[in-house]
């Protein structure tokens, strides 16, 4: 299918299961929990979290697929776009790319080869350091998400149509305490384990 059939194909209906997530991974009404009394179940509740997040993220990413498969995209190639898009005509080198988008960066690459292919991002040397790799996006990119990156936007939105706006928000702040760097991830832990073997 040619990228022209794939962009008309956006005013057709689609059922709605193909849309959501199950309502029961996204309850609006949780529970009150007191704090917990011991380590073990501050652990345990800390995990459950870990563990209900992971099941989410699988959900929405299965979901997110079907989404974006009229463009033929995965739901981290769509994100490069945007980052690309608001870093502008200066671009972006992979390694930047990466760290926005909390990836490896040779998924960051893959990415911006994935896009390259369907000619919606170019690749430039930097112009102080000519080992270095700028990518941007084209012409024929700023055009397509100008056309459907808000219907697209939308769409991935709905996928949290069972929260309202302020718990939508609320999940957003919750989500950006957890550090997304791997290195920050691992100090917390190691200083995790330092103070329980301290203890």
């Amino acid at each position: 299918m040619t990228l022209s059939d794939r962009l008309t194909t956006l005013d057709e209906p689609r059922p709605t299961a193909a849309l959501a997530v199950h309502p029961g991974w996204l309850s609006t009404e949780a529970p009150f929990y007191d704090t917990p009394d011991s380590e073990a179940e501050e652990a345990r509740m800390r995990f459950t979290a870990f563990a209900q997040t992971m099941r989410t993220a699988g959900a929405l990413d299965r979901a997110s697929t079907d989404i974006l498969g009229e463009l033929g995209l995965t739901a981290g190639a769509f994100f490069a776009l945007l980052e690309l898009e608001a870093a502008g005509d200066r671009g972006i080198a992979p390694s930047e790319l990466a760290r926005r988008l909390a990836v490896a960066r040779r998924t960051a690459t893959l990415y911006v080869d994935i896009l390259a292919k369907e000619g919606w991002v170019s690749r430039e040397a930097h112009p102080s350091d000519r080992r270095m790799v700028l990518a941007s996006l084209t012409d024929d990119g700023k055009a397509m998400l100008a056309r459907v990156g808000d219907v697209y936007k939308n769409k991935l939105g709905d996928l949290f149509r069972t929260l309202g706006p302020l718990q939508a928000e609320r999940l957003r702040q919750l989500m950006a305490l957890i550090p997304l760097e791997d290195d920050t991830l691992q100090s917390a832990f190691l200083l995790r384990g330092i103070e329980s073997y301290a203890s």
